[in-house]
């Protein structure tokens, strides 16, 4: 039998607060001084002398003194470890072969070798993502004494193990984005920028990954981001080879958008109100007809790949209709009116024009209101209902508390007027993923297009003054409600009030806190879909 070298007596684990184990158990050691003494020679590839780590340790003392302290640091330490692990040779010091472990050591030989292998499989990608967990955690933290010549050497041996950790994130990175595991490759990515947020292959690379999903609000989102850091902490401009990666990538993926298979082709349906822009994407057997929110943009809206997924999930089943209503993104503006009706009617000019007897409606928020106008006023046209986030009154009253009042209904609008244009409201209607660059930028751009202020303005007015209570109880067309427990943006209790009201109606609740449909956990919404048309 081979024999295995033995466990080592001190195991130091210097990421973060540094923790000691004995034999596999937390031993505290007594001083700070301890654990620099430790990780100082277990850093230096030799011996030191002991009059230089009596200079480390205790620089205002003489060297007498400082070597007496020196002697009962060693014998304090090799007491807690019970026994020794020092060795000493003309009058120098060094840690004895295999009797200490550091893990920081342990990090560089993994990911000097990581760094430099041609491939990582399966094993050493999920060891190298255990070592970057670990090794974000400062060096020594909270291990300073007084000592300039200890936190010198801290510091560069600081930086030198961060420029090591840039080169396995790099790595690891790269050989997820190989295998198209792009999520866990954007999550290292935003680690690495966080090491440096100055960095600028950092920041090319963040964009790399969103290319490869085709993503170009990703791209424009990282690019944005680098160049703001730089303007503010040094007011120049990404360098030009950053400058050069972005426009190639920004390019690369328009060239591909212009042949996507759901790179929307807009129609235009005419209604006596005006025209009503639309897009069929899909060959199911049957139709869906998606009802927005309060703002849409039918061709920016394909572009966010996480959305443009779930549309793709649908068109399986379904020939799904998109459409921007009156008054918001490429249909009519002038004149339009925001109220369930109005959006009703632009259905039915649609359905005519897309030549589709009956249609299921799938209505989020606010446009559920006019899913269920459409359901009560033309049935035939309506095969069932899907909805989701949506409620039956824009505003509270007495005996209906799950909605803003008038005034804060207005205090809110205003707010949401003051930010237009920015990626305005996703604390809100999006929560779990507020902080999202690709999010915030793809949301950004697309309130920009798909309303100005005063349409806003008179689109929510609409909502706030809408009031559809007493017709629910004639819907007669199969109805799925939906409503996520934490919704901020409508509450809860609406969701719960429509499924009471509406006969028949199925209720299907849901956990999260996003408003948004496509934020959060969208696979039971996808899946409550699919599964409620089947019936």
């Amino acid at each position: 039998m081979p024999s295995h070298p033995p466990s080592p007596a001190l195991q130091l684990q210097v990421f973060g607060a540094p923790l000691a184990l004995v034999q596999g158990r937390e031993t505290p050691l007594p001083l700070k001084r301890a654990v620099a003494l430790l990780a100082y020679l277990a850093f230096n590839t030799g011996p030191v002398p002991r009059a230089h780590l009596a200079t480390v340790l205790w620089p205002d003392t003489d060297e007498t003194r400082g070597r007496a302290r020196l002697r009962r640091l060693i014998y304090t330490i090799e007491g807690a470890v019970g026994c020794r692990i020092f060795s000493s040779d003309n009058d120098c010091l060094a840690l004895m072969a295999r009797m200490v472990e550091i893990d920081a050591l342990r990090f560089t030989h993994f990911a000097r070798e990581a760094v430099a292998a041609a491939t990582l499989d399966d094993n050493a990608l999920i060891e190298a993502s255990q070592w970057v967990e670990r090794a974000r955690r400062p060096l020594l933290q909270g291990i300073t004494f007084g000592s300039d010549i200890f936190d010198d050497w801290l510091k560069a041996s600081s930086i030198e193990h961060e420029r090591l950790l840039a080169r396995l994130l790099e790595r690891l990175i790269d050989a997820l984005g190989q295998r198209s595991d792009l999520a866990p490759a954007l999550d290292l990515a935003e680690v690495l920028i966080a090491q440096d947020m100055y960095r600028e292959p950092s920041y090319v690379l963040l964009m790399q990954l969103h290319a490869r999903q085709g993503h170009s609000a990703g791209v424009e989102a990282a690019y944005t981001r680098c160049a703001d850091a730089l303007r503010a902490e040094f007011g120049i401009r990404p360098g030009p080879q950053t400058e050069k990666a972005y426009l190639q990538l920004t390019e690369d993926l328009k060239r591909v958008s212009t042949n996507r298979v759901m790179r929307p082709n807009v129609r235009f349906a005419e209604s006596r109100f005006g025209f009503v822009a639309y897009t069929v994407l899909g060959t199911g057997d049957q139709t869906l007809l998606i009802a927005p929110g309060f703002v849409c943009q039918i061709e920016i809206v394909l572009e966010y790949p996480p959305f443009r997924a779930l549309i793709e999930a649908l068109t399986d089943r379904f020939q799904v209709i998109m459409f921007d209503r009156r008054g918001v993104g490429l249909s009519e503006r002038l004149g339009a009116t925001s109220t369930p009706a109005a959006m009703a009617a632009d259905i039915v000019a649609i359905l005519d024009h897309a030549d589709v007897p009956k249609a299921w409606l799938f209505g989020s928020s606010e446009g559920g209101m006019g899913a269920m106008r459409l359901a009560i006023d033309h049935p035939d046209r309506v095969q069932g209902l899907c909805l989701f986030g949506s409620l039956a009154r824009g505003s509270a009253a007495s005996d209906y508390p799950w909605a803003l009042s008038a005034t804060a209904y207005g205090v809110w609008l205003q707010r949401l007027i003051a930010a237009w244009g920015g990626p305005v409201g996703l604390e809100t209607f999006a929560p779990s993923e507020k902080d999202d660059p690709a999010l915030r930028a793809w949301w950004a751009r697309l309130v920009r297009h798909a309303a100005s202020p005063g349409g806003l303005e008179t689109i929510l007015a609409g909502l706030r003054d809408t009031d559809m209570r007493a017709d629910l109880e004639r819907i007669a067309v199969p109805t799925l409600v939906m409503h996520r427990r934490g919704d901020r943006a409508v509450r809860f209790e609406a969701g719960e009030h429509l499924a009471r009201n509406i006969p028949g109606a199925v209720w299907h609740p849901l956990e999260g806190d996003d408003h948004f449909w496509w934020c959060g956990d969208s696979k039971p919404v996808i899946q409550a879909i699919l599964k409620f048309a089947a019936r």
